[in-house]
């Protein structure tokens, strides 16, 4: 009787240390995004093209996710239609030690119009592939709403969005694969340049972050 008993403390233990440790694991990340970009605008022609930097990190922000630089190109065909196309190279951090590399291109247009006076609306539909040499390639469309509001004689434009993922490689059937929902504004600082802050929250199966980001654009 006194074995039973205390088989069945150690099956509760075991099951509370377990539970606990699930807990844990599925607590959400604290992280920061960090992004220094430039951007020149070519003008009377529709045409924009941008260059940046971002640095991420992880971890409850006590190491670096990844480091990696970007390409982009833009179009403006009307006032609310603008297609684009982009490059990614990022240096991933695995394990501590252990570093990757990952390639990236996209296709998206954005569609956008006015609400009143000063609101904007956008949806964002990007095709993204990535290749890693270390893991399968990764098919995405996301789909992006945003929702903005220009302040009066200020240039200050506070946002908020939500973008879905959802995957296109073979066996995904087109799954939801990511959430993000973010809010930020963005805002002139001296001179050309313009800065970003902004609030993102991520939800993928095991994966849950909260991001603190900051930005910072020179405009040509």
């Amino acid at each position: 009787m006194r074995k039973r008993f205390n088989i069945h403390c150690m099956a509760a233990v075991l099951a509370i240390l377990a539970g606990t440790l699930a807990a844990r694991a599925q607590r959400p990340d604290f992280t920061s995004w960090l992004n220094l970009g430039a951007e020149y605008e070519l003008k009377r022609s529709g045409f924009t093209l941008e260059s940046g930097m971002e640095w991420r990190t992880e971890d409850h922000f006590r190491q670096t996710d990844r480091v990696g630089v970007s390409v982009d190109g833009a179009y403006e065909v009307c006032p609310w239609l603008e297609v684009g196309t982009g490059y990614e190279l990022h240096v991933r951090n695995l394990d501590g030690d252990d570093w990757g590399v990952r390639h990236r291109y996209r296709l998206q247009a954005t569609f956008s119009v006015r609400v009143a006076r000063r609101w904007k609306l956008s949806l964002r539909e990007r095709f993204q592939h990535t290749l890693d040499a270390r893991d399968d390639d990764e098919l995405r469309l996301r789909s992006r709403l945003k929702l903005a509001y220009d302040i009066p004689h200020s240039g200050i434009e506070p946002y908020a969005s939500v973008e879905m993922y959802n995957g296109l490689a073979r066996g995904e059937h087109f799954r939801q694969t990511r959430m993000r929902y973010r809010g930020g504004a963005e805002f002139p600082i001296v001179g050309r340049w313009e800065g970003e802050l902004f609030y993102l929250y991520q939800d993928e199966r095991g994966k849950r972050k909260h991001v603190l980001g900051v930005g910072c654009v020179y405009k040509f």
